[in-house]
């Protein structure tokens, strides 16, 4: 048995697995990431990076270079539905001014939304982990294979080349993927339909951008008598993937060769265009999310305890929050500032989200069947070639409208802020308002920024470099409150308890203000304290009869870090 008794040993290297070691090493928690592979993913996966997410990547440090390396907001400026790429275009949606350094995105946020695909956001999280780590966390081909566990850790078993060997750690992170080996071990199933459909993913290497300079699109949806898939613009120039949709009983994945896959990339361009192979997988769509997203000492973080459709582009992103509510958790009580009990809030807070986001990836993706009944393509292959001869010989086709109105129907799959910010829970490890809470921004595309604990701090610049969202730390609350008021408040924070979770004070002023509103008017008439979890979740607001401030702003933390029989004991 390995001598060392790691705070955490993480299973997974992909984007869950790296961010959690990133904000772990944050924490000074020691940890190993373990990957059966004997590297990082090498083909694009996901690739849409939302808001929220850059935001994380802000607070540990690569979201500069993400933005160096993204898509230029001006190749995202449509989605396409056509015969081939190259052909006949039924239609497009258009996404100018709602991707990139835009106004939707720069009102409620310090960053924006991005496209990189997976197999380049690796590097650049595992990097950033071996410099917050101060040495490489990762093992590579080293094989989870079980664990138990008892009063003091988990005891995991790790196959490696050089035989089993036995870790010991304090808790153990599941970031191992759809088919999670620990979601396994740990007797946690999955809840909905395994498989919705099933794909072919040709992976390919090329320069698009002579299409582009037509259609400078993220998402090329195919449609044509004998295909059906999308084609996914990783890269302008380097990864792409046609996802195409088959029936592995009559086709079976074995029969799609380089020859294959090459004459169906070849269909799908529909004019010459030079491309290499890079490789040929198989998919199946599922909807699912686990039973339970904790076993005792034993948790799932990202796809290993959810899949979704790639519909709305969630996975990667819904995995992100996963990770930044549960690290910060798990540090709190490792370092015996939080009680057990906090740890609970975890599930009840991402599951519901995950549930969420797996309906509206399952609705995303019902929705498209109304461009392809617009088109006709749902009539069968012999029909819908008949309507194709129709619309190839007169551009001023009556159906051509029909087509672009379901198309613009489309736009919350690919544009809705609701799902660019972090997501609010119903109930967590958050106090509910003792006072009105001012709703001075109006619902926008489902999101509306407040003070309203369980929501996410909403954006507002501090000073001209530093976001509200700059001022937080995975290791301790932080308590916004009026200038005024600061030293009162800094004589209730020094009141807590020593080994409570520490405070961090920042000092508001009505005038500071994001492009949407200032704090003044998140405030309302009377300006108050908030208290904000290392997450960025609003924890608790000041009541609006404030009593003692001192007992107040004890009993918030004692309640909202689980330490509420000492808490309240002491109050």
């Amino acid at each position: 048995m390995g001598a060392e008794f790691l705070d955490l040993l993480i299973v997974g290297a992909g984007p869950s697995g790296l961010l959690a070691s990133s904000i772990a090493s944050t924490l000074g928690l020691s940890h190993q990431v373990i990957e059966k592979r004997s590297s990082l993913h090498t083909e694009p996966s996901a690739h849409v990076l939302k808001t929220h997410t850059m935001e994380v990547y802000r607070r540990i440090g690569v979201a500069d270079e993400i933005f160096r390396l993204c898509t230029p907001p001006e190749l995202q400026t449509c989605i396409v539905w056509c015969e081939s790429i190259g052909g006949l275009t039924y239609g497009r949606l258009d996404l100018t001014n709602r991707r990139g350094k835009v106004p939707r995105f720069m009102n409620i946020s310090p960053v924006h939304s991005a496209n990189l695909p997976q197999s380049v956001v690796e590097p650049l999280l595992h990097e950033r982990a071996k410099v917050l780590a101060g040495h490489d966390p990762v093992s590579f081909g080293a094989a989870f294979e079980d664990f138990t566990q008892d009063a003091e850790g988990v005891t995991v078993t790790v196959s490696q080349q050089s035989g089993r060997r036995q870790l010991r750690a304090r808790y153990l992170i599941g970031a191992d993927g759809a088919a999670s080996a620990v979601r396994r071990q740990a007797g946690l199933r999955m809840d909905g339909p395994q498989a919705l459909a099933h794909f072919l993913a040709i992976h390919i290497k090329s320069d698009m951008m002579p299409f582009l300079a037509q259609d400078p699109a993220l998402i090329f949806f195919i449609r044509s008598a004998g295909l059906e898939g999308f084609f996914i613009v990783h890269q302008p120039v380097g990864s792409q993937v046609f996802m195409m949709r088959f029936d592995p009983d009559s086709a079976p994945f074995e029969t799609f060769d380089e020859a294959r896959c090459r004459s169906i990339m070849e269909e799908v361009f529909g004019r010459p265009h030079v491309f290499s192979i890079a490789a040929i997988d198989r998919w199946a769509m599922s909807a699912q999310v686990a039973s339970g997203y904790r076993n005792g000492r034993a948790f799932l973080v990202g796809d290993a305890g959810h899949r979704f459709p790639p519909t709305g582009g969630l996975g990667l992103n819904t995995g992100v929050e996963d990770v930044e509510n549960l690290i910060w958790k798990l540090g709190a009580v490792l370092r015996g500032e939080a009680g057990e009990t906090l740890l609970d809030s975890y599930e009840m807070e991402c599951r519901p989200t995950a549930v969420r986001n797996t309906n509206q990836s399952v609705l995303n993706h019902s929705r498209m069947s109304e461009v392809d009944h617009s088109i006709g393509f749902d009539g069968g292959p012999t029909p819908f070639q008949a309507i194709l001869e129709q619309l190839k010989a007169d551009p001023d086709d009556a159906r051509f409208a029909k087509i672009q109105a379901a198309i613009n129907g489309q736009m919350p799959h690919f544009s809705f802020l609701k799902l660019e910010v972090a997501a609010s829970p119903k109930e967590g490890a958050f106090l509910r308002a003792g006072r009105a809470i001012p709703q001075p921004v109006p619902e926008n595309e489902g999101y509306q920024p407040s003070f309203t604990p369980g929501s996410h701090l909403p954006h507002f610049w501090v000073t001209a470099e530093c976001a509200s969202l700059d001022t937080l730390a995975y290791d301790r609350l932080t308590l916004f409150v009026p200038r005024d008021l600061q030293e009162v408040w800094r004589a209730a924070v020094g009141a807590l308890p020593v080994d409570w979770m520490a405070v961090k004070i920042v000092p508001l002023d009505a005038e500071m203000r994001s492009p949407l509103t200032s704090v003044g008017d998140f405030w309302g008439g009377t300006p108050f304290a908030m208290l904000v979890r290392p997450d960025g979740r609003i924890a608790w607001v000041e009541p609006d009869e404030p009593g003692d401030r001192d007992v107040e702003l004890a009993r918030a933390v004692a309640e909202i870090t689980g330490r509420q029989s000492e808490g309240t004991s002491a109050l």
